[in-house]
């Protein structure tokens, strides 16, 4: 089965962050209806916590959700996607 082509199916973009250009591209991926795994490990502490603001603003904006997975890691997906940790 070809993926990228097949109807229905989920999407889980992994984004490794290099910029704060990057944060834009993230909430529209989430309000397009896709999740996004978005790693900030390539920035300096102060970028990335623009980058995670700015996108934590549009994920409350477009009633998203988000957890935080580790010390740079994020989850990013649409209201419809069930998040669960175990």
């Amino acid at each position: 089965m070809d993926l990228g082509t097949a109807q229905g199916m989920l999407q889980l973009e992994v984004v490794h962050c290099r910029g704060f250009d990057d944060a834009q591209a993230v909430a529209l991926a989430v309000r397009e209806q896709r999740t996004v795994l978005l790693q900030l490990d390539l920035l300096e502490p102060v970028e990335a916590q623009r980058v995670v603001d700015f996108v934590a603003g549009a994920i409350n904006a477009l009633d998203a959700q988000s957890e935080r997975l580790g010390a740079t890691t994020f989850l990013f997906a649409p209201a419809d996607v069930l998040l669960s940790r175990s």
